[in-house]
């Protein structure tokens, strides 16, 4: 299990990918609600209240949308890469039957746990450096679900953060490893509560003169 798990949905123009926005969203406490015991299967998928229209109006602002999640689950065993596909999908069906425009560009996710010494994991950056990749830089179109390969990204979390590909690139999460990820990117940062997600910060990321919240690495 080398590194983390793509499918890219965008069918957006590449000229139109280079110069957008990119709204990184964690999954689990920011677009749907966690489990304690993960979201093993589509039908524990349970939209947070309006997840699909901020999403939608991030879309509708210009920007592209990367899920980036950990999901542990994988490398532990409980279940695969297609039960992996297979509850996406059913985010991104739930999700566009509230808000046609709420579509989710691109879905990447790490698999491992902590002690397995990735270079993917949040609170470290590479999946946030990964979906700028594949959708600014070398846009392929729609892809199905593949494994990225290992993934390294250096990060001084002792100095300044770097300066974000796009001044309005965002991070959106409910953990303090998403601001972590975030941080490591040079993304604003966005920490929500678990049970209300991404709609209680939607008008601050669409906001350019928000800078967003603090962060101590």
């Amino acid at each position: 299990m080398e590194g983390p798990f793509v499918r890219i949905t965008t069918a957006l123009p590449s000229e139109q990918c280079a110069d957008a926005p990119i709204a990184f969203l964690d999954r689990d406490g920011v677009i749907n609600r966690g489990r304690a015991g993960y979201v093993n299967r589509p039908s524990e998928v349970e939209l947070l209240d309006g997840a699909a229209e901020a999403i939608g109006r991030l879309k509708r602002h210009g920007y592209l949308v990367c899920v980036v999640t950990n999901q542990s689950p994988i490398s532990r065993g409980l279940w695969g890469p297609t039960q992996l596909d297979a509850i996406h999908q059913h985010v991104q069906t739930a999700l566009l039957a509230l808000d046609e425009d709420a579509h989710i560009d691109a879905f990447i996710t790490c698999p491992h746990r902590y002690e397995d010494g990735c270079g993917c994991r949040k609170p470290l950056p590479a999946m946030l450096a990964l979906g700028h990749r594949m959708l600014r830089l070398h846009p392929v179109g729609p892809t199905p679900l593949a494994n990225a390969g290992p993934q390294h990204y250096p990060v001084d979390w002792w100095g300044e953060p770097p300066k974000a590909p796009h001044v309005r690139d965002a991070m959106v999460g409910d953990r303090r490893s998403d601001l972590g990820a975030g941080w490591g990117f040079g993304a604003r940062l966005f920490r929500v509560s678990g049970h209300v997600g991404l709609d209680q910060v939607i008008d601050r990321v669409l906001d350019e003169h928000d800078g967003g919240d603090d962060f101590q690495p």
